[in-house]
């Protein structure tokens, strides 16, 4: 429970105790952002030397002591206890299933049609069991990761790798096979124990939607599935919106079902006395476009998988729509007040973004909508050439609609629009609601920093404090 005052709460398992920061009632959460946790094949592991490096940079932001700084790491100085973790995606890699388990496998060698007529065994859902419960438990018992679980409250939301790559974009033949079906049933059962700490037949507090508690536990394809993991809590003056961007994925229709987004944002209206609002999508919703990239990969050559990624994006043509509804819907925030913040993972670089509106003639901040990526904390980055190329290749804005624009910025007091480091965002409030966004960022020296200010306030008409 939040009390007047900020508070800290102990808790022991075992014998061993762990402490709580926990905001005042009335304060605005510290939080930190990460996705991207793990790896999308064993051989890209096997080349990392210190795979939980970052998740070390965050607990000495969070104030533990007993880590050493490394050389390598931002500094993080002074600290800044989180009250809330916010997970955005990836938290794990199931890909190495396709390696480590038999009889998924023997499934995956065969050809398309094959494959999406074999039945589901029973001998391939135990091993589906097995495998994603001993993927939780091996990734999250890592010191360094789970040094940070134990003790930062966590606000999570999937994205493919905790299913499987591109979880949703698959033909309807593959995406609603009997096998997918059997993954879908340990994926989201294990999601829901580990993530959403969900007992069976539990609803979350703080779940958005209707839908009955077990609705992911009924068979069901992507099309028809009634519900969604999203969740929204309120926390002093700010809102925090998770929004499920698989459970109900298809190939050419859509990101979220209309339904669904109706629900999101019918509970999003209904929040009074907020000044920030923050959405968690998965997947960025302004970046560079997959039409020219596609381009660019016929010149780059053995960049496969980013392809792959990309046509999972919100800018691929079947989700253009959604997305500029999307947009709508959060830019209205500002004509109550609240500043609307997108922050995003996927894609294994830190950036920012922009989307502004310039259809009034006086448009101003309030017309603005930013967009934080950080990703990944544990995945490596892309190569020098696809960094180069995001860098230097591309437009910088995109003409979403009429007077709406996209692009992306260069970070402050820097030259770059992407880091291909490994990092993390740290969103920090300060006592007059402005959030200081720091990047920390495997290699760099110091974090690199966005203020974004409540609407209302114009920037620079108060004196930093020294927040950053």
């Amino acid at each position: 429970k939040m009390k007047e005052a900020e508070s800290k709460i102990e808790y022991k398992i075992g014998g061993r105790s762990y402490e709580i920061a926990v905001p005042s009632i009335s304060q605005a959460p510290t939080m930190a952002y990460a996705s991207c946790n793990g790896f999308s094949s064993l051989k890209l592991m096997k080349g990392v030397k210190d795979k939980n490096v970052i998740w070390k940079v965050m607990a000495r932001r969070h104030g533990l002591n007993d880590v050493v700084h490394e050389q390598g790491m931002p500094e993080t100085e002074p600290a800044r206890p989180y009250h809330l973790l916010l997970q955005g995606g990836d938290q794990v890699y199931a890909d190495a299933m396709w390696e480590t388990v038999p009889s998924m496998h023997e499934w995956n060698e065969k050809d398309w049609h094959s494959g999406n007529a074999a039945p589901l065994t029973p001998e391939m859902q135990r091993a589906l069991n097995a495998f994603f419960f001993g993927l939780y438990v091996s990734r999250w018992s890592q010191p360094d990761v789970a040094r940070m679980l134990a003790r930062v409250p966590s606000i999570a939301m999937w994205d493919d790798h905790d299913l499987i790559d591109g979880w949703g974009s698959y033909p309807p033949e593959r995406q609603n096979c009997a096998v997918f079906g059997g993954i879908w049933a340990a994926a989201a059962k294990a999601f829901s124990v580990f993530q959403q700490h969900l007992k069976a037949g539990e609803r979350r507090p703080g779940t958005i939607g209707q839908a009955e508690a077990a609705w992911w536990q009924k068979p069901a394809t992507q099309e028809e599935r009634s519900g969604a993991f999203s969740i929204g809590y309120v926390v002093g003056p700010t809102v925090i919106l998770a929004v499920d961007m698989r459970s109900q994925r298809t190939e050419k229709s859509r990101v979220v079902s209309e339904g669904h987004w109706s629900e999101a944002f019918d509970w999003l209206d209904t929040k009074q006395d907020i000044t920030h609002a923050l959405l968690l999508s998965s997947i960025p919703v302004v970046y560079p476009g997959f039409d020219t990239i596609e381009k660019l990969l016929g010149i780059f050559p053995g960049h496969q998988d980013l392809e792959d990624d990309l046509r999972d994006h919100w800018r691929s043509h079947p989700h253009k729509g959604e997305r500029l509804r999307l947009i709508y819907k959060l830019l209205a925030l500002s004509k109550r007040g609240v500043r609307a913040t997108i922050v995003s993972g996927d894609v294994h670089v830190a950036a920012l973004g922009a989307i502004e509106s310039r259809r009034e003639q006086a448009a101003g901040s309030e017309n603005v909508i930013n967009q934080l990526i950080s990703s990944a904390i544990v995945h490596p980055g892309p190569g020098a050439v696809v960094l180069f190329a995001l860098q230097h290749l591309f437009d910088s804005e995109e003409e979403i609609d009429r007077g709406l624009f996209g692009r992306m910025m260069t970070f402050p007091n820097s030259k770059s629009k992407f880091l291909g480091g490994r990092n993390y965002l740290s969103i920090e409030p300060d006592a007059v609601n402005r959030l200081w966004c720091n990047w920390f960022v495997e290699g760099q020296d110091y974090p690199f920093t966005k203020v974004i200010h409540p609407l209302g306030q114009a920037v620079g008409e108060v004196r930093d404090e020294g927040n950053s």
